[in-house]
């Protein structure tokens, strides 16, 4: 008796119902589902996220300038006190404090806010 000759579409059906092909259908499904889960996260998150808010140098003498530095993520619009204003989402600029300050910025996307503080420490002579 001679052995029935299968082909080749028929062997790959046949592989996808083995223990072997259904581990890897439920990887590439676990794949594809956590990368548009993190797609979603990252791209369509209501939260605006600071990434960074910094300040160098953290002590300086009065009127002497310090660099505030930011990254900001997700917001429609982003904030900083003290008289700064409304700045870009991503950027730096000098302050020249005369007295020990506390900077907050605030990144703004609809009602959900979310804020970050530092303190630059004026030392007198």
């Amino acid at each position: 008796m001679m052995a029935e000759k299968k082909n080749y579409w028929e062997m790959q059906k046949s592989f996808w119902k083995t223990p072997k092909g259904i581990a890897i259908w439920i990887m590439l499904l676990a794949a594809i589902l956590g990368g548009g889960l993190l797609a979603l996260n990252v791209f369509g998150s209501p939260y605006p996220v600071i990434e960074s808010f910094r300040a160098d140098p953290v002590v300086v003498s009065p009127g002497s300038g310090s660099n505030l530095s930011w990254s900001v993520i997700g917001a429609a619009r982003v904030e900083i006190d003290q008289g700064v204003g409304e700045v870009a989402l991503k950027s730096f600029m000098q302050v020249k404090p005369i007295e020990t300050t506390t900077y907050r910025l605030t990144a703004i996307n609809g009602s959900i806010n979310r804020s970050m503080t530092l303190k630059i420490m004026v030392q007198q002579l």
